[in-house]
């Protein structure tokens, strides 16, 4: 009989050291998804602040949902360009994900109690509540917010409010790229077709992707972070895919700061990027450039240069943030496109800030830098609100530059339409429409129920060349 216990205390401790043996560590594998909750349960979902990573002084945020109340880490970047981003000495952001109704809790860190709170974009409507340093607001959907405490944006709160994610963790294997929870230093990783690569909500990655050329079937999601913060500017960019033949590549989900180049930069077609956030500093951090056939959906822009670049055709944008510095245009439709570009559509977007003060080629809201001799035809912008933007609407210019010195001659831009365009406040300069000649010009755009500061706007309000411009058309719309 003690042989027999003897033989089972043996081969026990053997299958406890097997079993230790084969466990993986928790930095190289997923962890257990978690369990499945029916449509419309209602949940929030908060994500650990790493160690290293750089958090907030000014603000701690939570997230409430009936008895039940959670801490949401939040993040800072640091202006890395105050020589000429005067507004924001940094930027602090948080992010959760949630379903039902919830109350966030913002709690100020400042010295003085909170006289005051805007939360932006102010269409939404949603109202705080004040508290001495406490400020809180409901909301019972997704949403990307600018909350702006005592009047002022040198120290402002963005709060990411995201949907559940709609995918598992994805399970481990040869085409699967994990970064679950912590800092990551990884400096360049190089990106293959058929992978997936996630970035699990509190994932600090330091480093970039570079998928070279041609590549198709890429994945790159989750809740985490992306940080160009280690590199010098116009190092490299921070998602890049080029080639004609990419497609199908799909980025959904993260956060890019600290860019020092293009956010998200390809070429191809069918490619998506859905509820990106980005917040940088430098000249040249242009947000997103897809191909043919894409879209652009739920992303929140804070950028020093061109937001959206509209280069391709049947491109689609809706339901965008923008907060523009001092460089760039949200919205530009070319920068010596050379190709024929057609079937643009953008809309129901809010453009919250832009922080423009010194003129240049490429400062509007909506703009083109037109040296190429593509034809730009058939954009659509319908359904955007414009607020704490005072300097200037629209600005396509037919120009030569440094870039497009191999392109001999002029394009044309044509049927361009402006439709249900509101802007809050009066602009300081007038939208200027200038072609290269009567031949290579820009020709039928309508601004169709366009208001600014609660008026109609008028063709008044446009500086046009008229040997180069023709058949512009503004149409107030009812009680105009």
């Amino acid at each position: 009989m003690r042989n027999v216990i003897v033989i089972w205390i043996v081969l026990l401790v053997m299958l406890v050291s097997a079993c230790d043996a084969g466990s993986p560590e928790a930095s190289d594998s997923p962890p257990a998804p978690p369990k499945e909750r029916k449509a419309g349960d209602s949940q929030v979902i908060t994500y650990p602040g790493p160690d290293k990573a750089p958090k907030s002084p000014y603000y701690t945020v939570a997230v409430r949902q009936g008895q039940e109340t959670k801490d949401s880490f939040t993040y800072i970047s640091k202006n890395q360009f105050p020589r000429v981003n005067l507004y924001s000495e940094d930027t602090s952001w948080t992010t959760f994900s949630f379903s039902g109704k919830v109350t966030v809790v913002v709690t100020s860190q400042v010295s003085g109690p909170i006289q005051s709170c805007s939360i932006l974009p102010s269409r939404l409507g949603i109202q705080p509540r004040i508290n001495g340093h406490q400020v809180e607001f409901d909301l019972d959907t997704p949403a990307k917010l600018s909350v702006e405490i005592n009047g002022q944006i040198k120290h402002p709160l963005l709060v990411f409010a995201d949907p559940p994610e709609s995918e598992p963790v994805p399970e481990p294997g040869p085409d699967v790229l994990y970064f679950g929870p912590g800092v990551h230093e990884v400096g360049r990783v190089e990106l293959k077709s058929g992978q997936t690569v996630y970035i699990a909500g509190g994932a600090y990655v330091k480093g970039y992707f570079d998928g070279g050329t041609n590549k198709t079937d890429i994945t790159i999601r989750g809740r985490g972070v992306v940080s160009g913060e280690a590199y010098e500017h116009k190092a490299h960019h921070m998602i890049e895919i080029m080639g004609n033949n990419t497609r199908n590549i799909r980025i959904e989900g993260i956060t890019i700061v600290n860019s020092p180049w293009t956010h998200i930069r390809m070429w191809g077609q069918n490619n998506t990027v859905r509820n990106v956030k980005m917040i940088s500093w430098y000249y040249n951090t242009d947000g997103i450039l897809l191909g043919n056939d894409s879209l652009i959906e739920d992303c929140f822009f804070k950028l020093n240069d061109d937001a959206v670049k509209l280069y391709h055709s049947r491109m689609v944008v809706r339901n965008c943030v923008l907060w523009q510095l001092m460089n760039g245009a949200p919205f530009q439709l070319t920068w010596n496109v050379s190709v024929p570009t057609s079937d643009v559509s953008v809309t129901n977007c809010d453009v919250i800030r832009v922080e423009h003060y010194k003129d240049w080629d490429n400062r509007a809201v909506f703009n083109s830098i037109h040296g190429g001799t593509g034809h730009l035809s058939r954009y659509i912008f319908d359904h955007i609100t414009i607020e704490n933007a005072d300097f200037r609407f629209v600005k396509l210019i037919f120009l030569k530059t440094k870039f497009n010195e191999e392109q001999i001659g002029y394009g044309n831009i044509s049927d361009v339409t402006f439709r249900h365009i509101n802007i809050l406040n009066e602009m300081k300069h007038k939208s200027i429409l200038q072609g290269h000649d009567a031949e290579h010009g820009i020709r039928h755009i309508t601004f169709e129920q366009v208001t600014m500061n609660n008026k109609p706007i008028t063709i008044d309000e446009f500086d046009m060349d008229s040997a180069s411009v023709r058949d512009v058309n503004v149409i107030p719309g009812p009680g105009g």
